[in-house]
């Protein structure tokens, strides 16, 4: 199963990725100022060994798309 987010990176911003459920191992959000000073809430989604994934969805939203067993 997966869940569908949206990527942040200034490389692939707005670009959707689809990441398996069972390898997230940890989730947190944080602010962060970008070069133009415009503040941003990105989550980080931890997935090793492939790296981290910095997502526009909220913390919350995305546990609850990891719980829901239905999608």
């Amino acid at each position: 199963m997966f869940v569908i987010l949206t990527n942040v990176s200034e490389q692939h911003k707005g670009n959707k990725v689809a990441i398996r459920k069972d390898l997230i191992v940890s989730i947190h959000s944080k602010f962060v100022t970008k070069e133009t000073g415009l503040i941003e809430n990105v989550t980080y989604v931890f997935c090793p060994p492939h790296g981290t994934w910095e997502v526009s969805e909220h913390m919350e939203d995305v546990v609850n798309m990891i719980n829901d067993n239905t999608k």
